[in-house]
């Protein structure tokens, strides 16, 4: 059997496997990995295995061995394998769950608990299984949109890099040796390969050092820049906001439907949005809702949230429906970002086409325009 503890030092956890009857053969020391060691997708199957088993009526420590057994990577094995004792000893789910922080979230964490607190926990756990997937839909619709122009940008300035490294000094040999002005376009693409030849490794320092540098002294100045050029990008920055809206606002229906106090949900469902921009202005609405202002009232005050948000908020507080409102208004935006992320799609491939195009034609043309010079054709 192997597992993972959590104590103050090797004997406690040696006394910690002693009470459960085990023997310890060996005791390593290990730490938290810094990177997320499970994927989103494993932790969201974990989570319907348990959601399936638990509304079925099996005991809980009966899943855990279930999942033991099916579970073919031996960290999440481990992991697993702690929490069953965890709970064997005595803590409740949220409780173990919480000792794997790099694995489990906030938001998972305190669902459950107001699960377990409510006796709901079945209920619980079937909205967390639905919002993870919701959440990796929304994740890989965006990724999806933005993969695929990445990828072909990149080989193309790779190409467009080698081309300039190894290609365009054979032809700069043969413009030399003619003794003729060259077109303006040909001297501008002979001296940027000139330059990448000869100070590449410059080039490289000092990009490293301007990143190192930004980094470490206005690392939230460039993150804030980096969120509102992105939001400004045509189509995609609307893309963008969708989804974090749509993540927010099922987020937050989700917590406050499960009886987690509006201030302390506002504060769970800041941490699930990647934008520092609309993540700030969260925070300042829950100091907002702290004062005792409402919801929609603290919303209107900042440009991040959409009217159409903020009205079905309003219409939610006045009817007492807040997290129906807030659901309705996640699948709406659900709706149209998959509707979007689909023209996008369409468009994408022909942009590509065009700009790579006119790439090539002008590097064709900036070389060979002297060799038709040479031959008196133009």
């Amino acid at each position: 059997m192997t597992g993972i503890l959590y104590g103050a030092n090797k004997t406690v956890v040696r006394e910690q496997l002693s009470q459960r009857g085990i023997i310890a053969m060996q005791i390593r020391v290990r730490r938290e990995p810094l990177m997320r060691p499970i994927s989103d997708v494993q932790v969201t199957r974990f989570l319907q295995e348990l959601s399936a088993l638990y509304d079925s009526g099996v005991p809980l420590l009966r899943i855990l061995d279930v999942q033991l057994h099916s579970q073919p990577k031996a960290y999440f094995r481990n992991v697993i394998q702690t929490i069953r004792m965890d709970i064997e000893r005595g803590e409740n789910l949220h409780t173990a769950l919480r000792h794997h922080p790099k694995i489990f979230d906030n938001l998972t964490c305190n669902l459950i608990a107001s699960g377990e607190e409510s006796g709901k926990l079945s209920e619980v756990l079937n909205n967390i299984a639905h919002t993870q997937e919701q959440s990796q839909k929304i994740r890989s619709q965006i990724k999806t949109a933005l993969w695929y122009p990445s990828f072909v940008l990149v080989v193309a300035a790779l190409v467009w890099l080698g081309v300039l490294t190894f290609v365009v000094p054979v032809f700069e040999g043969i413009y030399r040796g003619n003794g003729k002005p060259l077109p303006w376009l040909t001297q501008v693409l002979l001296s940027g390969s000139k330059s990448i030849r000869e100070y590449w490794l410059l080039m490289v320092v000092v990009v490293l050092l301007i990143y190192a540098l930004a980094r470490r002294l206005g690392g939230d100045l460039l993150r804030n820049q980096f969120d509102a050029w992105r939001m400004k990008i045509p189509v995609v920055g609307r893309l963008l906001r969708l989804g974090w809206h749509a993540q927010f606002a099922r987020t937050l229906g989700l917590l406050y439907h499960a009886g987690i106090p509006l201030h302390r949900a506002l504060d769970i469902a800041a941490q699930t949005v990647s934008s520092t921009t609309m993540r700030r202005a969260i925070e300042s609405v829950t100091q907002d809702v702290l004062n005792g202002h409402s919801l929609s009232l603290a919303m209107s005050q900042y440009s991040v949230f959409e009217s159409s948000l903020i009205q079905r908020v309003q219409i939610g507080e006045e009817s007492g429906t807040l997290s129906t409102m807030l659901m309705q208004d996640a699948m709406h935006n659900e709706f149209m970002l998959e509707q979007g992320v689909k023209r996008l799609s369409s468009l994408i491939e022909p942009m590509l086409v065009v700009v790579i195009g006119l790439v090539v034609a002008v590097m064709v043309i900036a070389l060979y325009l002297p060799i038709l010079n040479l031959g008196g054709v133009v």
